[in-house]
């Protein structure tokens, strides 16, 4: 094969225990009419780098140089190590040469001097990245040129590569013309017309399983089949790196490919798993897969991708790490073999279909992981691998194209299971369904006749508990006009009282003066009975003054008194307030005669006349100064003498509306019990003082003519309530 002959391995790193030689072997060229020739190990030697620390003058001087030595039959083969080579070349063809040099290390340093001596450096390697790579890219191979008769010495570091030797191994070295030639294009469309078509097919069955078992997931929601169309999709994108364009890929493309496979592995792994419910039959082991599973993903991602990226260089090929690669494949492979085998002994019926597709592909990586771990130690393992590359790409190719037939065939199935399992799940449940609803409406019947029953009963109850509470209700509301009516009465007499003695005191000096007149008239006093004349007069004035005082008075209490009317009137909002104030005050004065207030008035001469129901403002009015006068009346019997009791009215008028405000300096209402004081039977009176209900029908009567009824207090400082309604 022209590839396995061209792309030969280059040896990176050995162990010899022979002695260093000081004489390095020229090999010269005589002739330049084949295409390639190759340095056997006479003409060789190897330097060992275990700390990759040696620089290119350290090896051309004492005491490294003295260090090399050459490779023989009885050397070992180390797994991984950084080593130095060196060879001498010597043109004796008459003309200047031009060769090229390929490595397949991960990464290899050329040093190759030119015509004058200089020494030049050149990067190229399977792990290097393409923009870092020198010389022909794609081959990884360095061309130099070598004048006629000169000889040079060439050097080469070659870092952290897997040992890929036998025992004849030879260094080649191509023309580059040739190797432009058939190595670059030969190559390529010999690759193109075997390995490409193969690939291309693969690729695509693997992305339209993939697909194909994604839109049955879209539909289930099953992870399984997510799983499963991951790992195709992976799958197709590892089958595509032919066709990738390399000059794109800032990674080197076997480290990008390597990743691919992994995650491929991971997740055929991941649908195993859940396809055969591990966790359910063998949750202890399930438990130690999946560590091992994210353990392989966790170092494959700190091995293989973040070192290349910022070191240049795979961990997992390293020195000191490279054991760990073949360790997690082989325990990776092994665990999934080990699951596939105790499903194949212990559930082998339910499973036959799935293990036919599965163990083919497992076996066939199971076998090249093994065999690749056996490579730096077993002849006959990198025998197999070196000259059955093809075969074990394409046994890889197939075992993946079987798998991925078979079980989207398994998965289809297991949909349409799923799908009839669906139906008849459906088709049951409807039925069960049909069959509740009848007995549902059986039982609705029953429960209906019942429910009528006690309906009426309960509305008979009700019909009763409504009488008793209009009753109450009723009750309730009169007491509260009473109390009203009591305060009302109890204020008019008070008021009333004053003209009453005006009347009774100047009756009896008038009758008095009359007595006294008589006396005078007998003595013949005239003038003196003028002047008794004169004050009868100015008395019978006052009396006159405070009859009709009086007679108003009882006019106001006949008018508080007769029914409402329902009907609005035009009304002095300023003449209510006023009255309504001295009557309240009065009140409390005729039951406690030391209580003693003072009323300020701030009235708007401009208000207009209002239609209101007055009878009801003014209820109104006495209900919120009676709580006005009964709050400074408390706060003065827990106060000092200092203390002056204030209650105070204010009306004027905003835009369309006029609005009055009672305002007192008594103990205010907490804030805890603000927005309940409007509620019905909510009082803060002791028991037997209030019935609760003078705030609530307050704020009723207010509603009713389209106003608004607010307080404003704070606690120990007093309150003012605001009352707006329609001018």
């Amino acid at each position: 094969m022209k590839k396995n002959l061209l792309l030969l391995f280059l040896s990176i790193a050995f162990f010899v225990k022979t002695e260093a030689q000081s004489h390095l072997r020229t090999y010269e060229i005589n002739s330049d009419t084949t295409t390639q020739q190759f340095l056997d190990n006479n003409y060789w030697q190897v330097l060992e780098d275990k700390n990759s620390s040696f620089t290119i003058n350290d090896v051309q001087k004492e005491p490294l140089a003295n260090q090399f030595t050459y490779f023989t039959k009885n050397s070992k083969i180390p797994f991984t190590k950084t080593s130095w080579f060196r060879f001498n070349l010597k043109n004796n063809t008459g003309k200047t040469l031009h060769l090229s040099i390929i490595s397949d290390a991960p990464k290899a340093d050329f040093y190759i001097p030119d015509s004058n001596g200089i020494m030049h450096h050149f990067i190229t390697g399977s792990e290097v990245s393409w923009h870092s790579k020198d010389g022909f890219k794609n081959a990884n191979a360095i061309p130099f040129e070598i004048n006629e008769g000169q000889q040079i010495m060439i050097y080469l570091k070659a870092l952290n590569h897997k040992a890929f030797l036998s025992d004849t191994f030879k260094f080649p070295l191509l023309k580059t013309d040739a190797l432009e030639k058939s190595i670059v294009s030969d190559y390529q469309d010999n690759y193109t017309q075997s390995s490409d078509l193969f690939s291309m097919f693969l690729s695509g069955i693997f992305l339209l399983a993939g697909i194909f078992i994604l839109l049955i997931y879209f539909t289930v929601s099953e992870k399984v089949y997510l799983y499963f169309s991951l790992f195709a999709f992976f799958g197709s994108l590892s089958y595509l790196h032919p066709f990738y364009s390399v000059e794109h890929v800032s990674l080197s493309l076997s480290i990008i490919f390597r990743v691919i496979s992994y995650l491929w592995a991971f997740f055929c792994f991941q649908f195993v798993r859940h396809y055969l419910k591990v966790s359910e039959y063998y949750p202890r082991w399930n438990r130690w897969i999946g560590l091992i599973m994210y353990s392989f993903l966790i170092v494959v991602i700190i091995g293989r991708i973040l070192f290349t990226s910022v070191y240049h260089y795979d961990l997992l090929t390293n020195e000191n790490f490279g054991f760990l690669a073949p360790i997690i494949d082989i325990i990776f492979w092994l665990s999934f073999l080990i699951t596939i085998l105790l499903f194949s002994l212990n559930h082998a019926k339910e499973t036959r279909a799935f293990l036919l597709g599965v163990l083919p592909f497992s076996l066939v990586i199971l076998c090249f992981t093994l065999l690749e771990i056996a490579f730096p130690f077993l002849s006959i393992a990198r025998n197999i691998l070196k000259n059955d590359t093809l075969f074990w790409g394409y046994a890889n190719g197939i075992g993946g194209f079987w798998l991925t037939v078979v079980i989207s065939w398994v998965l289809f199935k297991r949909f349409g299971q799923q799908e009839k399992q669906i139906a008849q799940e459906k088709l049951e449940k409807e039925q069960l369904a049909k069959e509740q609803e009848i007995q549902k409406s059986e039982l609705i019947a029953q429960q209906k006749i019942e429910l009528e029953k006690l309906v009426l009963e309960r509305t008979s109850e009700l019909k009763q508990s409504l009488e008793e509470l209009k009753s109450t209700q009723a009750q309730l509301i009169q007491s509260e006009k009473m109390a009203s009516l009591g305060e009302l009465t109890s204020g008019i007499a008070h008021e009333i009282q004053n003209p009453l003695n005006f009347v009774n005191n100047f009756s009896d000096v008038n009758r008095e003066m009359v007595d006294e007149a008589a006396e005078e008239i007998g003595n013949g006093n005239i003038e003196e009975v003028k002047n008794i004349l004169n004050d009868i007069k100015e008395n019978s004035a006052k009396i006159n003054h405070h009859g009709k005082r009086a007679d108003a008075i009882v006019k106001g209490m006949l008018q508080h008194s007769r029914q409402t009317s329902g009907t609005k009137e035009p009304t002095d909002i300023n003449a209510l307030c006023d009255e309504y104030l001295r009557l309240a005050y009065h009140g409390l004065q005729a039951k406690d005669k030391s209580f003693n207030a003072v009323m300020k008035t701030d009235f708007d001469e401009n208000l207009p006349l209002i239609n209101v129901i007055p009878q009801d403002i003014g209820r109104v009015l006495l209900n919120i100064i009676n709580n006005a006068f009964y709050a400074v009346s408390e706060r003065k019997k827990l106060s000092a003498d200092s203390y002056q009791p204030l209650v105070s009215i204010k009306t004027r008028k905003l835009n369309d509306k006029i609005e009055i405000k009672i305002t007192d300096n008594g103990n205010g209402i907490p804030d805890a019990i603000k927005e309940k004081i409007f509620q019905p039977f909510f009082t803060t009176k002791p028991t037997g003082q209030g019935t609760g209900l003078g705030l609530s029908l307050s704020y009723d009567i207010v509603k009713a003519h389209g106003g608004e009824l607010n307080v404003e207090t704070n606690e120990g400082e007093g309150s003012v309530f605001t009352i707006q309604l329609q001018g």
